[in-house]
């Protein structure tokens, strides 16, 4: 448990040098453009996306539409991801992103702090289970590239969820399909370049019984706040851990490589997105 604690939070000092900012949606942005309808589970409501320099916020929003089968279905709750722009102080140019298929959801993005690339979870045809973490990288104009499944190393049957990255390598979700404390999970994965590591469970430290939902870290404090619903009448709320630091890094080997198996697939433009897998090629 210590390792993956270790592992998670100090690995080879990344988060100490992170990048990334992130800010709630100021209450225009929500009433305007995201109709009281925000990207949830069981109450919780994921911060805004933002670059570093401020610019752009990614966020996602729920709407009830018709389903893709069945004449008189019920309309379903659909997630799609959005793309603002800061101007002048005011967020406007409100764009959806159409990372994955109509009639399937796309949700909990999470943009590295130079913008050029896009973390979120979708349920789109060909993922593991029910939600599945996935990437696209972003051009300079600001349209999306090819979805590409983050496989194994990080999804499973069940869902993933609340995908954040720090310092442009070290990946945070919450799982429930793996074998941890109860609900959902936190755990990690490192992605350098086009390589990612296998999962690691954050620990019993980080950790609960009931579900996580995000971690954010204050390097400086060697604080974590860790949002879940553990209080009184699963009430979620933010929580406070301390963390320290090792040099027992030899002892640890889910450290990524370094290497390059992935070029092939990621500089690939003919290949659809519902079918790609972002992994290490064994």
């Amino acid at each position: 448990m210590t390792r993956s604690i270790i592992y998670s939070l100090l690995i080879t000092g990344t988060i100490l040098a992170s990048q990334n900012t992130f800010a709630q949606a100021n209450e225009k942005m929500i009433n305007d453009t995201m109709d009281e309808s925000v990207s949830t589970i069981d109450g919780y409501v994921p911060n805004m996306s933002i670059t570093k320099d401020g610019k752009t916020a990614y966020f996602s929003k729920g709407t009830y539409e018709k389903p893709l089968y069945g004449v008189f279905s019920k309309k379903e709750l659909v997630y799609h991801v959005y793309r603002a722009e800061n101007i002048n102080g005011e967020w406007t140019n409100v764009t959806q992103l159409e990372v994955c298929p109509k009639h399937y959801s796309a949700k909990h993005p999470t943009v590295t702090a130079d913008g050029s690339r896009l973390f979120f979870a979708s349920n789109m045809k060909g993922t593991y289970g029910k939600y599945d973490i996935y990437v696209a990288e972003i051009a300079a104009d600001g349209t999306p590239g090819v979805s590409k499944n983050l496989g194994p190393k990080v999804n499973t049957k069940e869902d993933e969820l609340y995908p954040s990255i720090y310092n442009e390598t070290l990946l945070f979700f919450a799982s429930e399909g793996r074998d941890g404390y109860g609900g959902l999970d936190l755990y990690a994965s490192q992605v350098v370049k086009n390589t990612l590591t296998t999962s690691v469970n954050l620990g019993a430290h980080i950790n609960s019984n009931s579900d996580e939902y995000a971690i954010q870290l204050s390097p400086e404090k060697k604080m974590g706040f860790v949002v879940s619903n553990r209080g009184f009448n699963s009430t979620i709320s933010q929580y406070t851990v301390a963390y320290g630091r090792s040099n027992k890094r030899d002892q640890y080997n889910d450290v990524a490589d370094g290497g390059t198996g992935l070029q092939t697939v990621m500089n690939d433009d003919t290949i659809d997105y519902v079918d790609t897998a972002f992994q290490d090629e064994e």
